[in-house]
């Protein structure tokens, strides 16, 4: 009886636990995570290795741009001195340039155009009996009252002008310590008038290439100034 008995106990033991049921599963999804978490760890170095790797590139690339920039320079340093320019003293020309070009081609206003014309004589030394005062840049036009108060036609027809972008400048001659150069620089120019019945700006503005051409002292002097606009006919250098 007893034996029996304890036959049957073991028959209605209670089945095994869940983990024990499922540790082929559980083991499974625990391998899946520890790859997972060793991909994952993988994938972050890598991304890392390849952001350094980048970073090193970029570098280098810079490394290798300001060595040819340099070599550049210096060759044309070395062909300019065997021309006998200074590449100093054309850095220094190209400022005066720069400001020259700002004050001939930067007005809004009939004043300011005078303005620039005053500049022009007073900062670099063109006198109204020079052919640039007289031709390319030649006074306002305007009307005067009793009063003395001028009416300029710039301001009739809105006219303004700016220079537009950097302009080109080359050395072409060199002799006893002064340079000549040829500078081709884009005007924007236009006009306000109501007259034009265009309501938009922009159809009523054009850009044009002009050529000035001037020499520069040792002492910093402008002389020999002349422009030649779009409108001209072409010149040609020897």
């Amino acid at each position: 009886m007893i034996n029996a008995k304890t036959t049957a106990v073991r028959r209605q033991s209670p089945p095994p636990g869940f983990c024990r049921r499922n540790i082929s599963i559980l083991s499974t999804a625990a391998l899946l995570a520890v790859v997972a978490g060793v991909v994952g760890a993988a994938w972050i170095t890598r991304d890392a290795v390849l952001e350094q790797q980048v970073s090193t590139i970029g570098a280098l690339q810079k490394q290798v741009t300001a060595a040819q920039s340099a070599r550049y320079r210096q060759t044309e340093n070395d062909v300019m001195i065997s021309l006998g320019f200074s590449r100093i003293r054309m850095d220094k020309d190209v400022e005066i340039i720069r400001s020259l070009i700002t004050t001939v081609f930067t007005w809004n206003s009939g004043t300011s155009y005078e303005h620039a014309r005053t500049t022009l004589k007073q900062r670099y030394g063109i006198t109204e009996h020079d052919p640039f005062l007289k031709i390319f840049m030649p006074p306002s036009r305007y009307n005067q009252d009793a009063a003395g108060t001028r009416y300029y036609y710039i301001d009739a027809q809105g006219l303004h002008s700016s220079v537009d972008g950097d302009p080109d400048i080359e050395i072409t001659r060199a002799t006893a310590g002064d340079y000549t150069y040829a500078v081709e620089v884009d005007v924007q120019t236009a006009s306000d008038a109501v007259t034009q019945h265009t309501p938009d700006q922009a159809a009523r503005a054009n850009s044009r290439r002009m050529l000035l051409t001037l020499t520069v002292s040792a002492a910093r002097r402008v002389s020999s100034l002349a422009g030649t606009p779009a409108s001209a006919r072409t010149r040609h250098s020897r």
